[in-house]
């Protein structure tokens, strides 16, 4: 897709996508406004119905006492009166007017027994031990209570008026507490001291066994305050206040109520921001236009340098950052041009023969003077047609050379990578190969660039010198002279496989112990099992020779690869545990070994020797059985 075409569906998408969120925003805001000034909403009506339930309760209580303290009722309670006497039955006739209104259900006179001793409006035996007064009647502090009665919700007012007691019912379908609930509207509910749960239409059930429309907020009536406290459980929200008589008044309604009332104000809200939509839609494609023109010429430039033109040039345009750009792509196209010129001799002049392997397009390359040294004329530069896997490998080399060339396909370097191929005379020449592979950002493979060096006469030296080494009579390792001389040999290699070795000098401590404690053949015995010890260690990844007396040396190749450190911990482990005698004596050794690291072709092998047996010596000096480095 082009930078124009993507440069317009961006702007599109972050338009409309900024719209959206703005409208969200704004909706979510709307939304927030609208549902706090519900909530307090809710939270007034609360407050306001508990006060009215409290200033209706005041005024009960009010005219509760009033009617205590009016002669015939008070004479009657005090014990002046019986309820046959003339002054009890003008109590009575008193008691059935008050009945007669629609607020008064019943009023009653009992002793401290329950029993019922002038009454009006209430059947006998419908006054419990529940029901009994518990203040004092010095202190007069009516109790409140209220219930259902014969399908009625009924207020009871009772306190103890001298030797009886009194208490009037008032009934609250038409005035009382379900007056303060018409007051409100139905998303308001009263919870009384006794629990019960009071709607404008009846008594819905009990708040310690809540029906489940009220049992979210079982908790927060329980706990209510005489200050609005909100709870919510998700969808509902609900007040919740408590008067100072112990009843509560809950107001609650759903939370999606709320954001009703924002809808009208973002219907508008969204016509402005689709309008503003459009109109910076059209500036930004105008935009787009003006700023993508100049990319046009670069991507045209860029194309002629591909195909082959690479004289191309961007044209300088401006003074802007277009013209930086264009300025600075030519130059860099420039040094290009010369760092490619100087790669190209460099390679000319060299020996080596320099190779890449490109995976993109699966080609092989070499450079020119690969057809001094080998006769293949590839037909294509296509990998089934190139050297590397048409070239003639010494059947010895041959398995292990393709096993290498497998693992190079997959990015992997050369390890094994000295081998003998055939040349342009038809004879076999010793070759090392070093490569490295250029990865991608994601570690992707996207090339091989390798290095064929003729190591022949240096190989073919040291085979010579295996081939005439002469070993030590007694340990069968090499002699002092064979070992300087293949320590000689690794030092002219080291330059040309651009690997490490190291020297380890090996002395036996206290070596003159065995001789005189045992025998001199026992010290023989000591001398094979220490060279035995040595040969086992290094494998085929070293060499080892005795330098003289008790002293040997090994080098190990390749050193980065193969720990001399290891080496030197087992050697040590394995003399420790020692070996039996002729005589059938367990014998255990201890050695103190030197470590020379070796990374240039700088030193002589006298100097190198040197280094290891003053690694030596710092171990004896330091307690023996022991190894210790002294790189170069």
């Amino acid at each position: 897709m082009k930078i124009k075409s993507s440069l317009i569906i961006i702007t599109a998408v972050l338009l409309i996508v900024s719209t959206v969120v703005f409208g969200v925003f704004l909706g979510i805001q709307l939304d927030s406004t609208a549902a706090t000034m519900y909530e307090t909403y809710l939270q007034d009506m609360s407050q306001g119905s508990a006060s009215s339930l409290q200033l209706y309760l005041d005024n009960a209580v009010s005219n509760f006492k009033s009617l205590s303290n009016m002669p015939a009722v008070k004479g009657f309670t005090s014990g002046t009166y019986s309820a046959t006497s003339t002054q009890g039955k003008a109590a009575q006739e008193y008691f059935d007017s008050l009945v007669s209104t629609a607020a008064v259900k019943s009023v009653v006179v009992y002793d401290d027994t329950n029993k019922i001793i002038l009454s009006a409006g209430l059947e006998e035996g419908t006054i419990d031990a529940e029901g009994a007064c518990v203040v004092s009647a010095e202190d007069f502090q009516p109790v409140i209570t209220a219930g259902k009665e014969n399908s009625k919700y009924v207020l009871s007012i009772k306190a103890d008026c001298g030797n009886y007691n009194l208490g009037v019912t008032y009934d609250q379908e038409a005035t009382g507490v379900r007056s303060v609930l018409k007051q409100s509207n139905s998303k308001v509910y009263i919870v009384d001291p006794k629990g019960s749960i009071v709607t404008q239409q009846s008594i819905v059930g009990d708040i310690s066994a809540p029906p489940q429309q009220y049992a979210p907020f079982k908790t927060a009536i329980t706990d209510a305050t005489a200050t609005a406290t909100r709870f919510s459980d998700g969808e509902t929200i609900a007040y919740v206040t408590k008067t100072t008589g112990g009843w509560t008044v809950v107001s609650n309604d759903q939370q999606s109520v709320a954001k009703t009332h924002s809808s009208g104000a973002m219907g508008g809200i969204v016509g402005i921001a689709v309008a503003l939509c459009v109109i910076f839609f059209v500036a930004g494609i105008i935009l787009i236009i003006a700023v993508t023109k100049p990319f046009y010429r670069i991507s045209e430039t860029l194309q002629k340098i591909s195909r082959g033109d690479h004289e191309a040039r961007i044209d300088i345009m401006s003074r802007n950052e277009y013209g930086d750009i264009a300025r600075v792509f030519n130059d860099i196209m420039d040094n290009i041009i010369i760092s490619e010129s100087r790669y190209r001799t460099i390679i000319e002049m060299s020996d080596n023969i320099i190779f890449e392997w490109n995976f993109h397009n699966n080609e092989v390359t070499f450079s020119n003077n690969f057809n001094k040294k080998f006769s293949y004329r590839a037909p294509s530069d296509h990998f089934a047609d190139s050297f590397l896997l048409k070239c003639k490998v010494h059947p010895e080399d041959s398995e292990r050379y393709k096993a290498d060339l497998e693992k190079l396909a997959k990015g992997e370097n050369f390890k094994r990578n000295e081998y003998r191929w055939k040349n342009i005379y038809g004879d076999y020449i010793w070759v090392l190969i070093r490569t490295a592979t250029i990865n991608d950002t994601d570690g992707t493979p996207l090339k091989v660039v390798g290095v064929i060096v003729d190591i022949d006469r240096a190989k073919k030296s040291e085979n010579m010198l295996t081939a005439r080494a002469s070993f030590d009579a007694l340990t069968s390792v090499y002699n002092r002279e064979t070992i300087e001389s293949a320590i000689n040999n690794e030092i002219e290699l080291i330059a040309v496989r651009k690997t490490e070795f190291a020297i380890l000098f090996v002395d036996i401590d206290d070596f003159k112990f065995y001789n005189d404690q045992y025998s001199h053949a026992t010290g023989d015995q000591v001398l094979r099992f220490t060279a035995t010890t040595i040969k086992n260690a290094i494998g085929e990844n070293g060499l080892a020779g005795r330098y003289g007396g008790d002293e040997f040396i090994i080098c190990l190749k390749n050193s980065e690869e193969n720990d001399p450190a290891l080496i030197a911990e087992q050697i040590l482990n394995t003399l420790k545990d020692g070996f039996d005698n002729d005589a059938g004596d367990h014998l255990s050794i201890n050695v103190s070994i030197g470590i020379a690291i070796i990374r240039d072709n700088s030193k002589r092998v006298e100097e190198i020797i040197g280094q290891a047996d003053d690694a030596m010596y710092k171990i004896k000096k330091n307690g023996k059985s022991n190894y210790g480095f002294l790189e170069s």
